[in-house]
């Protein structure tokens, strides 16, 4: 049975102090969290109708899943309310009917296909919110205010949408949406934890494996096997995919040249668990650094403790900002600005998802929250700087899950 990560409670208290009587969400990872199931392969087009999800502000009443015939029978193991509309691939289920080619007619009238039965191209969204209307009519919230994800919706499917339902007030329930994503459950945890170590196993063996001479590729190629035999060894992990931003020497943004004495060596990484991405960072020098090098690394350092420090349930993520910018500036980077020192992680199309701590955020930190918490820097001639932990917000404060060393640690060619 496919479990979602959705609290009905929680979103009935966030649905309702944004004025919303429902959520309905379209972005393929959206569906994927409301209902907890895949929304199937026309969701790789990226636009609304290929799976939509609709949850009452009522936890009583029931989620609607409307979903292309081929996703349904495994959106219909999660959502007893599966409703469907044909895509372009053609399909029968010929279980328990034996016989010969009659069956398939047999089959496809059993379905209700009619004579008049075609497919479209790729799919028809404008079936999907026709099935929408007749879910929100179900459940008396066809006249209602109906939250979207509308950071997703592309205007030509929202216009669509508006001429199947023209009486009903849409509001942009993406706030809503992000609130709900950023507080994780135990599950969402324990795929992030996965990641997270997968990722830190990764560099333990790059680091092992430097020499001088190496290559970026090279680099990058050990970080991989050290992924890939954590993730032997952790045999019930679901690795479902990876992402890394390795680079050294003195130019942070190239990927060219070979590895030498004295070179900055950066790895910022990630793998996925189910979908859901790691994120977290360490700065290496091979060789004894330059003065200035160890300086930057230190300033660096003095923000990370600093904000680490009052990154804690309940707290502003303002705060944590305002605390490492200072912190920064005061060791030796006066004119340092950076306009985010980290952001939530989950299941989406980027590792970077709200909340942000920054500047301007009025989020507080919540227990349930996982957080990739960064201070960063990036100077040409010297080379890419940042230390990067990925952390789980608890009711006793906050906690770190790597176990490298934040210091600028000295491999020794």
């Amino acid at each position: 049975m496919t479990v979602s990560d959705l609290d009905r409670i929680r979103a009935e208290d966030l649905m309702a102090r944004a004025g919303l009587d429902a959520l309905v969400v379209a972005a393929p990872e959206a569906f994927r969290y409301v209902t907890g199931a895949p929304d199937g392969v026309a969701g790789l087009f990226r636009r609304a109708g290929s799976a939509l999800a609709l949850v009452p502000k009522d936890p009583d009443q029931s989620i609607a899943a409307i979903v292309t015939d081929l996703a349904a029978p495994a959106v219909r193991d999660a959502v007893a309310d599966t409703r469907t509309h044909p895509m372009w691939v053609e399909t029968v289920d010929l279980s328990d009917r034996p016989g010969g080619m009659e069956a398939i007619a047999s089959a496809w009238k059993a379905e209700g296909r009619t004579p008049d039965f075609s497919r479209p191209a790729t799919f028809d969204p404008g079936a999907a919110f026709r099935h929408l209307h007749a879910a929100l009519g179900d459940r008396g919230l066809r006249s209602g205010t109906i939250g979207l994800d509308l950071d997703f919706w592309p205007v030509a499917d929202y216009t669509a949408l508006r001429s199947v339902l023209p009486d009903t007030r849409f509001e942009d329930g993406t706030p809503v949406l992000e609130d709900l994503r950023a507080i994780k459950s135990s599950r969402e945890i324990d795929r992030l934890t996965e990641a997270g170590l997968l990722a830190e196993a990764g560099v333990r063996a790059a680091v092992a494996a430097l020499r001088p001479g190496m290559t970026r590729d090279e680099i990058a190629a050990a970080w991989h096997q050290g992924v890939d035999q954590e993730a032997a060894r952790r045999s019930a992990v679901r690795l479902t995919g990876r992402w890394e931003y390795i680079a050294f020497g003195p130019d942070p943004w190239k990927g060219s040249g070979r590895l030498a004495e004295g070179d900055i060596v950066k790895f910022d990484v990630g793998t996925l668990v189910d979908g859901y991405s790691s994120d977290a960072a360490r700065t290496f020098a091979f060789g004894q650094p330059t003065a200035r090098a160890r300086a930057i690394h230190d300033a660096l350092r003095a923000g990370f403790e600093a904000g680490l420090a009052v990154l804690g349930p309940g707290l502003p993520l303002s705060d944590v900002h305002a605390a490492a910018t200072a912190a920064i500036q005061a060791a030796g980077l006066p004119g340092y600005s950076r306009g985010h020192f980290g952001h939530g992680l989950g299941a989406g199309v980027f590792g970077e998802m709200p909340p942000f701590i920054s500047a301007t955020t009025s989020a507080l930190a919540e227990p349930g929250m996982v957080l990739a918490f960064e201070t960063p820097f990036y100077a040409t001639g010297e080379g890419g700087f940042i230390i990067e932990d990925q952390v789980v917000i608890t009711k006793a404060g906050a906690r770190p899950l790597w176990a490298l060393s934040r210091d600028l640690v000295v491999i020794e060619p």
